[in-house]
């Protein structure tokens, strides 16, 4: 009998032993969290688009994670969100503390191989997508210019960050492949430095996110100042008349380099972490970041702010679609190479 009842008390723990484990691991993790604060790199100056993303998000997120951390925001502008990724790929620490938002061309900048890029898109730990973009080319309407077509006829000066930056990267496809004048004038740190050369007519356009557009520019939207020449993206069902960029070129080359550009806006708005964040760590600022999607308050404050969620995505898969697009990037990347002198 005391053999028996000893088996089954054996038995007993030995069953209860992976829960015991998992509700230390849990315990672990919120005692992490609990004492450190979570740092969050923006890759772009304060009041573009991905700044007030990154913003709403880091107002709900901590509140997700066990330990409820408190979050830090640092701008980290510069080369086209190229020196971020490399940041955060080479130097931040790797214990799920640091995440940051990926500037949604570094896939592409790293496709074409640059001497700047230092890090691998697919080494990341990919946390999520808050949202697609649709890219808008829009100019002003004083300009004189208001289509592609009037665009091959007249110079106009265009704001860009760097030559990997999606502004750079836009607008110089466009006058590679639909033979546009666009002068690009490289070097703003950011969104909202190229919105005030704008109103000096420093510059007479950009390309932005139609999210950000209306965001960003509100009084230039509502009023009709601005003529816009082209999406590159998802089609936005509140641009109908605005020609979409793959529609307007016919080959198989030209189409497979404007479908790698835009792999830009399908991966929109994504958060990321260092390589070799503890997969228990990724899997909890995985699941933190899927509630803050849905959590009520950052909804109202999207809408507040004007900002959409459309199409978001989660971690795993967001992997799982970079690690697909980059493994068949080579021949497009080498055809944007030779148009762009990259």
């Amino acid at each position: 009998m005391m053999t028996s009842g000893f088996s089954r008390l054996s038995a007993a723990l030995i069953c209860l032993l992976p829960l015991a484990a998992a509700s230390a691991k849990a315990d672990a993790i919120s005692d992490f969290y609990g004492s450190q604060r979570l740092n969050f790199i923006v890759p772009t100056s304060a009041g573009g688009g991905f700044d007030l993303y990154s913003r709403v998000l880091m107002e709900f997120m901590p509140s997700h994670l066990p330990g409820k951390p408190t979050a830090v925001l640092q701008n980290m502008p510069g080369a086209g969100g190229v020196r971020a990724a490399n940041y955060m790929y080479r130097v931040a620490p790797k214990d799920g503390a640091t995440i940051g938002m990926a500037l949604s061309s570094i896939p592409l900048a790293e496709a074409l191989e640059t001497e700047e890029i230092q890090y691998k898109s697919s080494g990341f730990g990919w946390i999520g997508t808050m949202t697609t973009d649709t890219e808008v080319l829009a100019v002003w309407k004083a300009s004189g210019v208001g289509s592609i077509d009037e665009a091959r006829k007249t110079e106009l000066p265009i704001g860009a960050t760097g030559k990997l930056g999606t502004l750079g990267l836009n607008t110089g496809l466009a006058n590679a492949l639909l033979g546009t004048k666009f002068k690009i004038i490289f070097g703003y740190p950011g969104s909202n430095e190229i919105n005030l050369a704008m109103e000096t007519r420093e510059v007479q356009g950009r390309t932005n996110q139609w999210a950000s557009w209306k965001t960003q520019a509100p009084q230039w939207v509502k009023t009709g100042q601005l003529a816009y020449l082209l999406q590159i993206g998802p089609k936005d069902p509140e641009l109908p008349q605005v020609p979409s960029f793959i529609d307007l070129v016919s080959s198989p080359r030209d189409k497979a380099i404007v479908s790698l550009l835009q792999s830009n806006q399908v991966m929109g708005r994504s958060i990321y972490a260092p390589p070799g964040v503890p997969p228990a760590r990724l899997a909890t600022l995985r699941a933190a970041f899927d509630k803050a999607l849905v959590d009520p308050g950052l909804l109202a404050r999207m809408k507040q702010a004007g900002l959409d969620i459309v199409n978001p995505c989660d971690g795993e898969t967001l992997a799982a679609n970079i690690t697909a697009t980059m493994s068949t990037s080579t021949d497009a990347a080498a055809d944007i190479k030779k148009l762009l002198n990259l």
